[in-house]
Formats: C-alpha cells, structure tokens, sequence
C-alpha cells in the first residue's frame, strides 16, 4: 500500500451459470458502490470478471467514479504518543477491504425501476497517532483519485414486465476480507523483502519516528543475514560451530 498507487478489485465466479449473485465492495466499513449483479458468463463457459475501481456517486442518468487510490495517512499530531509500541493489539477495523456477497433471485418487475442513487465519496481517513499509525502498518489510506463521469442511456434501470434482480434476504451475506498494510508492519510481522528495497520506498508517507525504527529495523536484518552466511560458510567449509552459552 504505497502512496500514489492505484487498484481495482476484481470479482469473477466460475458457478453454475443459473445462479446469480449481488455483491458490493466496503473499504474500512464504508461502502463504495451500490450491490451489483454478478452472474457467470459466456458462452463456453468462460467468464467475465467484475470491477470495482472506485467510490461511486449516481443521480439519474449521471455517475462519477472517482478511483481508488492510496494516500499518505494522516497523522493526528495532537494524540498522545507517549503509550509504548508494545501496549495493545494492531486495530484491524482499518487497512481493510471488504467483499460482500449475497444470493438473488429473479422477478418480473411491476412497475419501473429508477437507477438506485449512489452517495459513496469517501471522506479523508480521521487522523491517527503516530504510534498507532507505525504499529498498525497504515501509512496509507485508500483516497479518492481521477474522477470519470458517463452518463446512462436512460434514467430507468428495468421497465414494468422486464426481469430484475433482487437481494435473496433468506440467505445470509458472506464476506471476504482482505487486509492492506505497509512493507513496515510486513517485515516487522516476517514478511516481504524488507532488506533488499531501496530506503527511499520506506520513507515515503512516514514520519521521523517511523524512518528511525525502519532503519534500526533494516540494521538488525542485515546482520542477522551476515550471521547466517558465516553459519552456512562454516557448513561449507566443515568448521565446527561453537555456541557459547555462558
């Protein structure tokens, strides 16, 4: 999650062709777009994947999508910063991208249908500590990007004795989740290639307590990695290896 850096989440199912879906993407709790149909497609099978790209507002016939994109998260310089990086757990209600899925059904509508109104600009993540903001590995925050508008053909979605596509609410939402952190919190946690990077990557977005412990970081790994290619030169070498417990 780098700052500047846009994405799309794409959804496809490789169902039965009969059944069909409503699904709709959150970020952080907040949804981005209305539900949406997703049903398998294709001739031979094949299917078609779906796109959310960004936050969606939709009057009438007129949509604006503005993108997805990664912003340096803000941080709050007024919190307390005294609390140690050890107290408490990381805060996973944020860094979090949120499919929903629910079974539908079809109907043959009554009367016309509206396109739904959509409000789902996403507002600027409220500030954090920087403690919780180099604990929780959220340098980043998901923003709003370049905005493209289109406009639809009409201002109703399905006509009076066409089928439509309806939430099946006997059947429960399932939710797929998935977490967005930084190369910090990564390497901290055991993953990523934090050595190998150039620092630059690791300062971006970050503030001066989050670039020294960055660097206090990449020191140790280097020298654990030093350590470890002394270990296997021995091996090599068939040197005995002496561990020194006092």
């Amino acid at each position: 999650a780098h700052a500047g850096k846009h994405f799309a989440v794409k959804v496809a199912y490789r169902g039965d062709e009969h059944d069909v879906f409503l699904v709709r993407v959150l970020i952080d709790g907040d949804e981005t777009d209305n539900w949406r149909v997703l049903r398998r497609t294709g001739r031979s099978g094949s299917f078609s994947p779906m796109s959310f790209k960004g936050w969606v507002k939709a009057e009438g016939k007129d949509e604006a999508c503005s993108a997805f994109v990664f912003e340096a998260a803000h941080v709050d310089v007024k919190s307390d910063d005294s609390c140690s990086f050890g107290v408490g757990g990381t805060d996973w209600s944020r860094g979090v991208v949120e499919l929903q899925i629910q079974k539908a059904r079809r109907e043959i509508a009554k009367f016309d249908i509206p396109w739904p109104r959509a409000q789902f600009g996403k507002n600027t993540m409220p500030g954090l500590s920087e403690r919780e903001l180099v604990k929780g590995g959220l340098s980043s925050s998901v923003g709003r990007g370049e905005t493209e508008f289109s406009e639809r053909k009409s201002a109703i979605m399905v006509h009076a004795g066409e089928a439509t596509i309806k939430r099946d609410k006997n059947v429960a939402v399932q939710s797929y989740v998935l977490y967005y952190r930084d190369d910090f919190f990564l390497a901290v946690h055991g993953h990523g290639d934090f050595d190998g990077a150039p620092e630059t990557e690791f300062q971006k977005g970050r503030g001066k307590a989050s670039v020294r412990r960055i660097k206090n970081l990449r020191k140790k790994v280097h020298h654990i990695q030093q350590v470890k290619a002394k270990i296997e030169k021995r091996n090599r070498d068939g040197s005995e290896i002496l561990i020194d417990l006092t």
